[in-house]
């Protein structure tokens, strides 16, 4: 009768504690329910480690762009994003997301939500979500964005797909930090579902952030538009040691920056 006092009493201990937790998270229970989901995945699952100190600011603004090879790329971003803060705190990462993960019932959706992700339609046509996503930029928040615009089922270990513009226009317009992070080995399958559960040793590759200096103040045109993509998926590519394949100004077309 003890023992089973003394596990009642632990079990109520420990959930009192992880509900003061969520309470009292600067970015929301919402958030803190996620990252403990995320915590326990890395370790259950991704085997998630960083091969360098990770660059995200504590404080301020800032434009995260990464290859995406998985569904699960948002978590793996996520996982111990503030082991360069001097106080560690829970920052919410807001994703460009595909609208239809958004629209999903269940915990996807949910989760979503609670991540403060913005939807996204496949036509690339409005421009509303990327107002909104600048708009947070300069409200001081973290923003992510997978340039590639969809998942690279073609060659995810050799070679990027041509960057959206979009990731240009955004980090040209808010002139925030722009910190390129390649996932390497990001769980892969057919589902969300199934990637968020497939076995893998995921590692993230922090790099510095991208002077776009150069371009500050000029007008942005489709040529200033197709230099800034190249060059950050070029810094993108070099992170990885991989591929890539530019955008020619001649061609240039109005494309589209969500998973």
């Amino acid at each position: 009768m003890n023992c089973f006092l003394l596990i009642g009493a632990s079990s109520f201990a420990l959930c009192s504690m992880g509900l003061i937790s969520a309470l009292r998270c600067s970015a929301g229970w919402r958030a803190w329910v996620c990252y403990q989901i995320a915590r326990a995945h890395s370790i259950l699952f991704t085997r998630w480690q960083a091969e360098n100190p990770c660059t995200f600011p504590e404080d301020g603004a800032a434009l995260i762009v990464a290859n995406h090879t998985s569904p699960v790329d948002p978590v793996v971003l996520w996982i111990r994003h503030f082991s360069g803060f001097r106080r560690k705190r829970l920052r919410v990462i807001g994703f460009l997301m595909a609208r239809e993960y958004f629209d999903q019932g269940g915990i996807v959706g949910w989760v979503c939500r609670a991540m403060e992700a913005i939807p996204v339609g496949r036509s690339g046509r409005d421009m509303g979500p990327v107002q909104v996503a600048l708009r947070r930029l300069q409200s001081g928040q973290l923003l992510g964005i997978f340039p590639e615009g969809r998942l690279n089922l073609t060659a995810p270990d050799t070679q990027l797909l041509p960057g959206g513009t979009g990731v240009a226009w955004l980090a040209l317009k808010s002139e925030v930090p722009v910190l390129p992070v390649f996932i390497r080995d990001s769980p892969r399958g057919k589902t969300m579902a199934g990637c968020f559960l497939t076995f893998s040793r995921t590692r993230v590759i922090y790099g510095p952030p991208i002077d776009l200096t150069l371009w500050h103040g000029q007008r942005i045109s489709h040529t200033v538009l197709v230099e800034v993509t190249n060059l950050i998926m070029q810094r993108l590519a070099e992170l990885g040691e991989i591929g890539w394949t530019p955008l020619e100004a001649s061609r240039w077309t109005e494309s589209r920056s969500v998973p």
